[in-house]
């Protein structure tokens, strides 16, 4: 089932679309341009076959290109469908966040695993993830506490002086600062950027997760 694995009907479409036919060098089309442009001079005389890479390859270019409501939509429905309910307080922060939380996603299933941090109160840090959080990693941590708290307004201009202040004051890296604070706020090393991360979840939220690390 190639919706249950989070390919998207409309991309699916596209792609069998383009099954051995092609107009111009148009990749994606609307339900009513396949209508209005398909034609059989278009058609190629190779035989086709399905591709998984490439009916990845054409649901990721979707999930790129279209509009991030929609995808939010698409989202949605794969949701209720596969997943368990989402908590409608944080559906206005998900789709606020689409912007990136599709940057790594070939498919709403790589959205949803993006979204955990979001979609989900209690944090549970893998245990590989914990062996890196040590007493440098809680001193950082620390530290942007302290600073984040006294910020007025939320931006990624104001954040950026108080990671550059840590890099300095530890002598690390950007890496070494960034590690420690996306595994308190997302529960991994991995995920979506840091700044996305800090300014997708309201700052009590923040405190709340850097705090209990």
């Amino acid at each position: 089932d190639y919706v249950k694995i989070g390919i998207i009907s409309d991309a699916l479409r596209n792609y069998l679309l383009r099954l051995g036919w092609s107009y111009k060098d148009k990749e994606i089309f609307t339900k009513q341009e396949s209508i209005d442009l398909f034609d059989l001079s278009g058609v190629g005389k190779s035989p086709s076959k399905l591709d998984m890479n490439r009916i990845y390859s054409m649901n990721e270019t979707y999930i790129k290109t279209i509009d991030e409501k929609d995808l939010f939509n698409f989202f949605k429905e794969y949701v209720s469908k596969y997943k368990k309910p989402i908590d409608q307080s944080k559906e206005n922060i998900l789709l606020k966040s689409m912007g990136f939380l599709k940057n790594k996603a070939k498919t709403l299933e790589d959205i949803w695993n993006n979204a955990q941090y979001i979609i989900n109160d209690k944090i549970e840090i893998g245990a590989d993830d914990k062996k890196l959080i040590d007493d440098l990693s809680n001193k950082i941590i620390k530290d942007f506490i302290g600073e984040y708290e006294k910020l007025s307004s939320l931006s990624r201009e104001a954040l950026e002086p108080i990671i550059k202040s840590l890099i300095d004051k530890h002598k690390t890296n950007f890496k070494g600062v960034g590690q420690p604070l996306r595994i308190a706020l997302v529960g991994s090393r991995f995920g979506p950027g840091l700044y996305d991360v800090i300014l997708s979840l309201d700052k009590s939220e923040v405190i709340k997760r850097l705090k209990q690390i």
